[in-house]
């Protein structure tokens, strides 16, 4: 099944071979993979270099070490938290901008909030209606919502609903990585006042199932929350000067 690999960055080429071979459906979800013993005798390598590759494997999310009777390296199937982490991670390191994040919200989040007003379901509307209440509560009590679960699953939501895992992904990283700024900014219980207002404009939009309201709702909101984080990364940037 898996052939034996060179010389140079062995470990490498046994996560390559394994993770195609799962890509390629050869292993599913839930299949273990072959004993220790026989993986060694395949591959040709030492038992140290197995088992890094095995703990590369391991923290892509490919497969799971179980210990015990039974047990043995494992597949996984890679959720979306996994990715995200991945991928964020990779980004850290391209100096993403607050107007990167926005472009992609900006061609993104128009057309799912039109997507959702013209195929909405009455459980949509009880869900966002929902978040947008606890949003309110938890800014009664004088706290913020940014970074809070609820704040972005209003957005994420709506890519879920569309049902396409690519969108869906995409979003939930873009605004994970926009909430790490605004934590780090701060912009105030206001800012937190106005994000509410606005998902509750676009919600007016979805409820009357008007399509080119809610897109236009939402490209306000996401220009609105851009202008906001760039005044404010101004303001830090001339603190330090």
């Amino acid at each position: 099944m898996f052939k034996n690999v060179g010389q140079e960055k062995r470990s490498v080429y046994i996560v390559n071979q394994i993770r195609d071979s799962i890509l390629l459906g050869r292993f599913k979800p839930g299949d273990r993979l072959p004993s220790e013993q026989k993986l060694l005798q395949q591959f040709g390598v030492s038992r140290f270099t197995l088992r890094e590759a095995l703990a590369s494997l391991q923290a892509m999310g490919f497969i799971e070490m179980r210990r015990g009777a039974g047990g043995g390296a494992v597949v996984n199937q890679v959720d979306i938290d996994i990715a995200r982490e991945a991928v964020s991670n990779f980004l850290h390191f391209q100096k993403v901008s607050i107007k990167d994040l926005t472009e992609v919200r900006k061609l993104v989040e128009p057309y799912l909030a039109s997507r959702m007003a013209e195929n909405l379901t009455e459980d949509d509307i009880v869900y966002l209606e929902s978040l947008n209440k606890t949003c309110a509560d938890i800014i009664s009590r004088g706290e913020e919502i940014l970074g809070g679960e609820h704040e972005i699953d209003f957005h994420v939501h709506m890519a879920r609903a569309s049902e396409n895992s690519v969108l869906t992904m995409l979003l939930d990283i873009v605004n994970k990585l926009l909430t790490e700024t605004k934590l780090d900014m701060k912009p105030g219980l206001d800012f937190s006042r106005r994000v509410i207002a606005a998902h509750e404009r676009i919600l007016v939009a979805l409820r009357a199932r008007d399509s080119e309201a809610a897109a236009q709702a939402m490209y306000d909101h996401v220009a609105e929350v851009e202008v906001e984080m760039l005044k404010l990364e101004e303001m830090k940037a001339s603190k330090k000067t």
